[in-house]
């Protein structure tokens, strides 16, 4: 199951919490590695199966019962296990503070920590996986009263993830725009699915603006122009498939959408500062 087109919302203190995006799949694929914009959060749980999290150079494993969530700017890849593979459930969601504070500061304590921790991974010790079956059958067959039950679990589920943080300091965010927000996970899932073949005009015509619109969005969230994006997208999935071992180089160049192999090859030393056998012996080990 996957529902990428939600917009549920309610509300901890004077935050505003948004939940965008559901799903529910068998990691049969990696995910290359990739990070979320400001205010931006995926909250991953493993119900079954095995695998691989890599973020900051540190590798986790997955198993049954592993809660992990990747905060603005994390920097994230996972690997699954051919012979048994992950189930994920994943949220997206975006934390938002109102302009017009309540100064609710018993509320704001329950969020703050969640705040505070761009990255967490453990084990789940508030019983997630009800709440996540829940929430999935409310999708599969929902009712007149769909919109208030999923508002009502999926503000459960964030209570039973602020109940594996320990409470900690106040975390400063960043106000977006409402308009916006859809935009950034459009901006995030094309790189991520598409780094083959996104092109700028084709970007922009999603987001319905401009090229130098959406080359202003990507400066300001990322850092990047268009290209470095794509760019750091293709090498993040070139990485992915050395690791796997799989495909020769001739094939992950097309996969990728290189015309040639020279070109990839020059790209990937470009951007690694290392030749790909120079990557596969020193940093692969293979």
């Amino acid at each position: 199951m996957k529902n990428d087109n939600l917009y549920i919302t309610f509300s901890i203190g004077d935050y505003q919490i948004n939940i965008l995006k559901f799903t529910y799949e068998c990691q049969t694929w990696n995910t290359p590695s990739h990070a979320h914009s400001s205010n931006s959060y995926e909250i991953h749980y493993i119900p079954k199966g095995k695998g691989t999290l890599i973020s900051n150079q540190c590798s986790y494993e997955l198993y049954p019962n592993i809660l992990y969530t990747t905060g603005p700017h994390i920097e994230h890849q996972q690997y699954s296990d051919s012979d048994d593979p992950t189930y994920e459930y994943c949220i997206y969601l975006r934390i938002e503070k109102a302009h017009d504070t309540k100064k609710n500061s018993s509320e704001n304590a329950i969020i703050e920590p969640f705040l505070h921790y761009p990255f967490w991974y453990g084990k789940d010790c508030a019983k997630l996986q009800a709440t996540l079956e829940a929430i999935y059958q409310e999708f599969s067959a929902p009712g007149s009263a769909a919109t208030i039950m999923l508002r009502a679990l999926f503000m459960q589920f964030l209570v039973k993830i602020l109940r594996n943080y320990e409470p900690a300091s106040n975390a400063a965010i960043t106000y977006i725009p409402i308009p916006l927000v859809k935009a950034y996970i459009l901006i995030e899932d094309s790189f991520l699915l598409e780094y083959d073949t996104i092109t700028l005009n084709e970007l922009s015509r999603r987001l319905g603006l401009s090229t130098r619109q959406t080359s202003r969005i990507l400066f300001n969230r990322y850092g990047q122009n268009f290209l470095q994006k794509r760019t750091e997208a293709r090498m993040a999935a070139a990485v992915t498939f050395l690791k796997e071992g799989k495909l020769s180089i001739s094939e992950i160049s097309d996969r990728l959408g290189y015309s040639y192999p020279n070109h990839f090859h020059t790209a990937f030393k470009n951007y690694y500062k290392m030749t790909v056998s120079e990557y596969k012996q020193n940093i692969l080990q293979i």
